[in-house]
């Protein structure tokens, strides 16, 4: 039988209020152990409640990055054929883990499973194809994903532990490239990939319907070093471009979606100051 460990990364919650821990809770054949990590930047009360009632809890003592968050994830379980790893609001089903326990005995080959992911707007976010500008989404279930451009979102994704054998996630990323960085490795490294036959919700903050000035900054800044990093992580002058072109374009569309200049004046001067300096 195949052994599977999940891991829900926590930020600045309450295990007992998270979406996917509750998911998890009434799901009746549950044979995954399960891992809280938590990265809150103050006591949620979490180690205690994960004490009292049984749960494997991992402090990363603040706010640590996703990847380095996911590394301890990685090295807590060592012993599993099988890594989930989950963000704390997704809404995760039983009927998850059957197609994962289904899929991995019939397609051994397989290193990377990912389910298809809708936002709370009713896209499909994940799979996807790669492209470092913009990815190629899906709009059906049944599309086919080529593995040479196969991408996806972090959360929901089940890994095989012999990924892990001679590989971590890069700590450079703190959390917005960080699963485009892991699948662009595994498609250098000739990883197998696998789209899993389940659809899965997942709520995306950034894609609230209202979005504050301060609220939208707050999330797109991270994301502009995680980007203008992950180019000199790739290398070239012509990638470094191409993610300040990204990196300005997203200030637009935030400044748009939060109706804020400033939004979008502090997106091209960050960007402009990391093509040339890195942070």
């Amino acid at each position: 039988m195949i052994s599977i460990a999940v891991a829900i990364v926590i930020y600045n919650k309450k295990v007992s209020d998270s979406i996917t821990y509750k998911n998890l809770r009434v799901i009746e054949d549950n044979k995954v152990v399960v891992l809280i990590v938590d990265n809150s930047e103050c006591d949620m009360g979490n180690e205690e409640y994960c004490g009292k009632n049984g749960i494997r809890y991992l402090s990363m003592k603040g706010n640590a990055g996703l990847s380095k968050a996911y590394n301890a994830a990685v090295d807590a379980s060592l012993d599993k054929d099988i890594l989930v790893l989950l963000d704390d609001d997704t809404e995760v089903t039983e009927e998850y883990f059957k197609s994962l326990e289904k899929a991995a005995e019939a397609r051994r080959s397989a290193d990377i499973f990912a389910p298809i992911i809708y936002g709370q707007d009713g896209v499909i976010y994940s799979p996807n194809e790669y492209n470092f500008l913009k990815n190629r989404l899906i709009t059906s279930p049944d599309q086919e994903v080529r593995q040479e451009h196969f991408n996806a979102i972090g959360s929901c994704l089940a890994i095989r532990m012999r990924i892990f054998k001679n590989y971590r996630f890069n700590e450079k990323l703190f959390v917005d490239q960080v699963d485009q960085n892991f699948f662009c490795d595994q498609r250098r490294l000739g990883a197998e990939f696998a789209k899993l036959d389940v659809q899965i919700v997942q709520h995306f903050h950034q894609r609230e319907a209202t979005l504050t000035p301060e609220a939208g900054w707050g999330r797109l800044r991270q994301r502009i070093v995680d980007i203008m990093r992950q180019t000199r992580l790739i290398g070239g002058i012509k990638i470094r471009i191409l993610g300040y072109i990204k990196c300005c374009g997203l200030g637009v569309q935030i400044g748009k979606k939060s109706k804020s200049v400033m939004v979008v004046s502090k997106a091209v001067a960050l960007s402009t100051k990391l093509v040339f300096i890195e942070q």
